[in-house]
């Protein structure tokens, strides 16, 4: 599979003290990307044929051999100079300052476009990124990886057409390449095109039937559509198929069946999908979060409140789990529990709020049965 810039997020912050390092793992994801960008970039720059013309492209100027050294030189060291950056986490603008020099004298090097806009995504200049991706483009079409990533940039952007522009081109290129078809077919989805949507992903699975990110799209597709079993035998087949080494995806798209489950007045069932997740997931904030509204649908509040309870064992600090274990015991009836909760979620984090709300339902007059 191809290691593009990828969309959508799978990995869920968990109910421990490592989850308020957040910040710093959202930082090393972002360098783990552009990283994976750099290595792109340098395939393109410093592979077999380096800085030469594009053989399928018969339109394409070929620089004299000794222009074409020493944009190569110039390159390697410029690529070198951003892995750096990319290592020390330092300011792009002097690397990006000198691939424009480079390009104001050789405008025509498709790899030092596609080198700009890897440094300019490194510093958070989505839009200008694109248009270096194009200018790329434009120079050397065939360039299956660089359509992806312009089509990822352009569906951040929101410009959809323009994503479906490069997606349908890269599969046009690499016609076996499922992440392509997946890709145009998120698009097609988020355009309602709900039948071009699953022809894709179904054209991408005879291809490829290990194909697991498709499997989870088709599953939204037939969601979409309210055909809830074909949704539940997708995802359960992109469960089967997504990598073991990624326990973070697995644990996706088993969100993934279980939602559909409970979508389906299945909540038993969800339930036991969730539970058979391994011990660590099952601390995710979305696996607890969807576990405990499995509680409540089967009509156990207080099994819902036991779970956060749990949590707050392994972890006192953890006022998420304050708050929802106090929210679920006054769903439950039990307000001595529930005020006991709220003290913890005072002691924790006394500007929580959460506060407001909860005191208010404690302090609310309990109705008597009915007769």
């Amino acid at each position: 599979m191809d290691h593009d810039l990828k969309q959508p997020d799978t990995t869920h912050p968990k109910y421990t003290p490592a989850n308020r390092r957040h910040t710093g793992a959202a930082m090393r994801w972002l360098l783990l990307v552009v990283v994976v960008l750099a290595i792109l970039g340098a395939s393109a720059l410093w592979g077999p044929g380096r800085g030469g013309p594009d053989p399928a492209d018969p339109n394409a100027n070929a620089p004299a051999p000794a222009d074409l050294q020493a944009i190569n030189t110039e390159l390697e060291a410029l690529g070198d100079l951003f892995g750096q950056v990319i290592e020390n986490q330092r300011d792009p603008q002097p690397v990006i300052e000198r691939i424009d020099k480079l390009l104001a004298s050789h405008p025509d090097s498709a790899e030092a476009h596609m080198l700009r806009s890897q440094a300019l995504l490194y510093d958070g200049q989505s839009e200008e990124a694109l248009l270096a991706l194009q200018a790329s483009l434009k120079l050397k079409p065939r360039q299956a990886k660089a359509h992806r990533l312009a089509g990822n940039l352009a569906m951040k952007l929101q410009q959809y057409e323009d994503a479906r522009h490069h997606y349908e081109q890269a599969m046009t290129i690499e016609p076996g390449n499922g992440e392509s078809a997946v890709f145009l077919a998120n698009i097609q989805l988020k355009l309602n095109e709900n039948d071009q949507a699953a022809a894709t992903l179904l054209t991408a699975l005879r291809r490829n039937s290990e194909l697991h990110s498709a499997y989870a799209l088709l599953s939204d597709v037939y969601a979409k559509k309210n055909k809830l079993q074909l949704a539940l035998d997708q995802a359960h087949r992109a469960i089967e198929t997504a990598p073991t080494d990624n326990p973070n995806l697995r644990t996706a798209y088993t969100l993934k069946r279980a939602a559909l489950l409970r979508r389906n007045n299945q909540p038993a069932e969800s339930l036991a999908v969730l539970e058979a997740l391994p011990a660590d997931a099952r601390l995710e904030t979305n696996v607890l979060r969807d576990t405990a509204t499995c509680w409540a649908m089967l009509g156990k509040p207080a099994m819902a409140a036991e779970l956060y309870e749990r949590v707050l064992k392994v972890d006192p600090s953890s006022d998420l789990a304050a708050a929802q274990a106090a929210s679920w015991r006054i769903k439950a009836g039990d307000m001595d529990a529930a005020r006991s909760h709220v003290q913890t979620l005072r002691r924790i984090n006394p500007r929580h709020d959460a506060l407001i709300e909860l005191e208010r339902k404690l302090n609310e007059p309990i109705e008597p049965p009915s007769p």
